[in-house]
């Protein structure tokens, strides 16, 4: 299975979610190819969409090598092969760890041109992502940030995944659905025909069409401090 682009992926992955629409879902695209997916799904089911901002976490002056990831709400994810090769310390893992934490809120709050974020609610909760390819840390952060908001049931949607990482994070996420497990993936973009890096200007003109797609959920509070640790 290959999709034309992020568009496509998403109305076809909207049809894995049907069963949710009418019962209030609450939408969370990570990064901006999860907000153009999700859109399409945010669509179908009539819910709202909203960005959570996730990365990984580089070991300084080893670029090939991921610490881990953190995520919006306070999620991370820490590698342990990363943390058993290094001879950092403690005190420098967290630092590092901190600082991508930091930056992601500033990237987020980029991302939603000023707009407090919405904080998911108790009900259901999904997050949306383009693709997942071997060990992507960023979707484990993601979860554990949303799961930290005390979601009734949270669940993880993509089009395109690795089945090994599919199968671990069923730990994290109440529900995964996936329309192409792969056993092997190791970059997302070898499943689209188009797969390129997405303006800042897009993705604000997605989140705004996503704000007019929730107007109707009057019981959401935005918030303007993020919690991380």
């Amino acid at each position: 299975m290959r999709f034309r682009d992020r568009a496509d992926a998403g109305r076809r992955l909207a049809t894995l979610l049907l069963h949710y629409r009418g019962h209030g879902p609450q939408l969370f695209g990570m990064n901006a190819g999860g907000v153009a997916v999700g859109y399409e799904v945010a669509r179908a089911l009539e819910a709202y969409l909203e960005l959570w901002e996730a990365r990984l976490v580089e070991l300084p002056g080893e670029p090939l090598s991921a610490l881990g990831a953190v995520a919006e709400g306070g999620g991370f994810f820490l590698n342990a092969e990363a943390v058993r090769s290094t001879a950092a310390s403690a005190s420098e893992l967290t630092r590092w760890m901190d600082a991508a934490a930091g930056e992601v809120a500033l990237e987020a709050q980029r991302l939603r041109g000023g707009f407090p974020r919405m904080e998911a609610g108790a009900g259901t909760v999904v997050l949306v992502v383009d693709g997942i390819a071997a060990g992507d840390f960023q979707v484990y952060a993601a979860l554990r940030g949303l799961r930290r908001q005390n979601p009734r049931h949270l669940v993880l949607a993509a089009p395109v995944a690795a089945a090994e990482e599919l199968e671990r994070l069923r730990l994290e996420a109440d529900e995964v659905l996936c329309l192409h497990p792969v056993w092997a993936l190791l970059a997302v973009q070898h499943a689209y025909d188009e797969l390129q890096g997405l303006p800042d200007i897009e993705v604000q003109q997605l989140l705004a069409r996503g704000r007019e797609l929730r107007s109707s959920h009057d019981e959401l509070i935005p918030t303007e401090n993020s919690e991380w640790f």
